[in-house]
């Protein structure tokens, strides 16, 4: 089943394990390398518009909603693993074959998981706004919210959500989406996906990663701030640093231009050390070769 919602961004839907998963995709080559997208909590794949449309021409671009977001069926019980399970049935039954993948947030989270289950699948990581695990931070804020009428507590929490999600000074369509994607997610989902984030400890999974990685956060992050990127970049051997000035947590609708720019930057280093592995492997094949010669002629009989 498939519905057009851009011109150059399509819906589908796949069923697993009896529910239905729905996914965005743009650039359908088969011979392009693969872009998989996970978003964070409480939003759904159509934050990744600015990335499946600009990433579309060099490659193949999927972004689901992971269950209970978007258009997907919910599941009884959220977590980071069972939305990695629920990622890596996806890549099987699309048949994306290698993927670098890239996760927002707690999207960052469900990707590193994805990584330590599919090894030689996941090429990459490119992992924006996230950590291992959440620091404890004791709000006041989250207990006496939970004492306000429905409708009063609803709108203070938007209020503190688009505080604490965009950075001052971002374009208003940046947030206008980023809100409406907030909004139109089930409080239930919500609640399941801090919950998700506050049982997980990736550091283990983490510090045995063996793929490279590259890691975003924005200067001005509220939710996770640049100290648990430097963080995260120590723990994941292979991995390099990117801090954008300016910006907030949602660097993916804040700044679109250089997360875009960043991805394909990156994308094209995996290629570039992919070439030179398999140059080296010809090369050490080739010395090889010489040596069995060499010892091959050095041992024959001399003749008189």
């Amino acid at each position: 089943m498939r519905t057009t919602i851009e011109p150059e961004i399509t819906r589908r839907f796949v069923e697993l394990d009896g529910r239905r998963i729905s996914y965005l995709t743009a650039g359908e080559s088969a011979t392009t390398p693969s872009i998989l997208l996970i978003h964070g909590s409480g939003v759904s794949a159509a934050c990744w518009v600015n990335q499946l449309l600009s990433l579309s021409p060099a490659f193949r671009v999927t972004a689901i909603d992971l269950p209970g977001h978007g258009k997907s069926d919910p599941i009884p019980h959220a977590s980071i693993d069972a939305y990695a399970d629920t990622v890596a049935k996806l890549v099987e039954a699309l048949g994306l074959g290698r993927v670098v993948a890239a996760g927002h947030s707690l999207g960052g989270a469900v990707a590193l998981a994805l990584a330590a289950r599919l090894r030689n699948v996941v090429t990459g990581l490119v992992l924006l706004a996230s950590c291992a695990k959440l620091p404890p931070v004791d709000n006041p804020g989250e207990r006496w919210l939970a004492y306000l009428p429905g409708p009063l507590r609803r709108i203070l929490f938007f209020s503190m959500a688009q505080k604490l999600l965009f950075a001052p000074g971002v374009p208003s369509r940046a947030i206008s989406l980023g809100m409406q994607e907030l909004r139109s997610c089930r409080a239930e989902t919500i609640l399941q996906d801090v919950e998700a984030a506050k049982a997980m400890d990736l550091t283990q999974e983490a510090t045995r990663l063996d793929v490279p990685a590259l890691i975003m956060c924005g200067s001005r992050d509220r939710l996770t701030p640049p100290a648990a990127s430097e963080h995260l970049a120590a723990l994941i051997p292979r991995s390099r640093l990117s801090i954008v000035e300016g910006a907030g947590h949602m660097l993916l609708l804040e700044v679109p231009e250089r997360v875009n720019y960043e991805i394909v930057d990156f994308a094209r280093s995996l290629r570039v050390e992919v070439r030179s592995s398999v140059l080296a492997r010809e090369l050490r094949g080739v010395s090889l070769i010489r040596r069995l010669l060499g010892w091959a002629r050095s041992s024959a009989p001399k003749t008189a």
